[in-house]
């Protein structure tokens, strides 16, 4: 029997320390955007190298999921025709990072993760956006998982047993797919499933 099974997401900018610059054609201001200059991995919690950060530890002991969200600063850089340039800096409110539609069985338990964090500088931008819907079973510890996503930027899942390794449940990187930042406007594109 498992007591503790941990799930980890995150979104994150990958690989990259300043997105593609974009100009105004009327201003001729270049604003560039920070990325979080990092690859996928499980441990990037609390480094400021995400833009989402969600946690669930889900105690069969206790017969209690435990939640933890944050989000990452976003850093804009945008710089002058006579090449002064401004930072500005921000940080997205956690409340679209949550739990919802937690239902315990005997063995196991349901719930819904949720992220909608919008830009804090530009919030009528699009948003970065996620759902998954989880069923863990305490007898192995093992998870059912139907998700989706926006197609920017990076999305990874986790899941730990017991304070084991940490595994794969599911990745998504926006420079294999080709995806851009426009990719964040309208329904989420990309759709898993997944059981470990």
């Amino acid at each position: 029997m498992a007591d503790l099974v941990k799930i980890r997401g995150s979104v994150f900018i990958g690989g990259l320390h300043w997105l593609p610059a974009m100009r105004d054609p009327e201003t001729g201001i270049i604003s560039e955007y920070a990325g979080d200059a990092r690859e996928f991995t499980p441990h990037a919690v609390n480094t400021g190298r995400s833009r989402v950060e969600q946690e669930v530890v889900v105690d069969f002991v206790k017969r209690k999921l435990f939640t933890y969200a944050n989000t990452g600063y976003t850093t804009l850089k945008q710089s002058t025709p006579d090449g002064i340039a401004r930072f500005s800096q921000g940080k997205a409110a956690t409340d679209g990072v949550r739990v919802d539609e937690e239902e315990w069985e005997a063995m196991s338990v349901s719930f819904v993760m949720r992220a909608h964090a919008a830009n804090p500088i530009r919030p009528e931008e699009p948003a970065y956006d996620y759902m998954l819907r989880i069923t863990v079973n305490g007898e192995d510890g093992s998870v059912d998982v139907k998700g989706s996503h926006d197609g920017f930027p990076c999305f990874e899942f986790y899941k730990q047993v017991d304070f084991g390794d940490f595994e794969l449940l599911y990745s998504h990187d926006f420079r294999v797919t080709g995806d851009t930042p426009a990719a964040m406007a309208g329904d989420m594109d990309y759709h898993f499933e997944r059981k470990l």
